[in-house]
């Protein structure tokens, strides 16, 4: 099956033609047009506006009226705009640099690993805690992530709702089909709560797999972790 979103190119087109005008105009508000840059307004347009399916030529045929709309170039470019003035004032620290995967050896079977996906909450109020600090080590030194986008540790934010998400490099195997558990421990601070550490082990199968494009259905929840304010009893210890 090859099912394809063509706003994708609409977009994509757009919000690069939108960097070069705004650069070339000088404009003090955008501080940077790094590709990563670029690349998260792309991301932050494509997730508010309609998504048009494709799996022909027909369906493209189909959609050209539709594309040529001006509303649709309108909606475009208001959220492109404030695409770029929101990553322009809240860059990540990894805004500048080569988003490049871990090096290794496609042909060779190795260890992919799921991303994991997980939450903090308030003990007490059950609420999504913000501001907490994850760190995600194996074998007690911190866990090498695919590339700069996935920091280790990570941070809780208001718009995540407690969430947090880590995605490891693959380990090469000595043979294909070899199996092995690796050992996971999470780190979580908060200021003004009491620090909490979960393990959990990861049973995997070497394959000869390039999995370094991102797949959501390859995924592991981790367990919900509560953090309770410093001086609060935890009922469930």
């Amino acid at each position: 099956m090859n099912i394809h979103n063509i706003m994708e190119e609409q977009v994509v087109t757009r919000v690069n033609e939108l960097y070069d005008q705004v650069k070339e105009k000088g404009s003090p508000w955008l501080t940077c047009d790094c590709d990563n840059c670029r690349l998260d307004t792309v991301s932050y347009v494509l997730n508010r506006i309609t998504p048009r399916y494709v799996v022909s030529g027909r369906g493209v045929t189909h959609n050209t009226k539709d594309l040529s709309n001006s509303q649709i170039g309108a909606d475009i470019d208001k959220l492109g705009i404030e695409g770029m003035r929101l990553v322009s004032s809240a860059k990540r620290p990894y805004h500048t640099m080569g988003k490049v995967s871990a090096p290794f050896e496609v042909d060779c079977p190795m260890f992919n690993f799921p991303t994991f996906i997980g939450n903090v909450f308030d003990g007490q109020t059950f609420e999504p805690l913000s501001g907490a600090k994850i760190e995600l080590k194996m074998n007690g030194k911190l866990a090498e992530m695919m590339d700069v986008t996935w920091p280790n540790p990570c941070q809780t934010y208001p718009a995540t709702q407690g969430s947090y998400t880590f995605w490891c490099t693959p380990i090469v195997s000595e043979k294909e089909k070899e199996i092995k558990s690796f050992n996971f421990s999470l780190e979580i601070t908060c200021e003004g709560y009491q620090d909490v550490t979960f393990s959990f082990d990861v049973p995997l199968t070497s394959e000869k797999i390039d999995r370094r494009e991102l797949n959501s259905t390859y995924s592991l929840n981790i367990q919900d972790i509560f953090l309770f304010k410093e001086g609060v009893t935890n009922d469930q210890e």
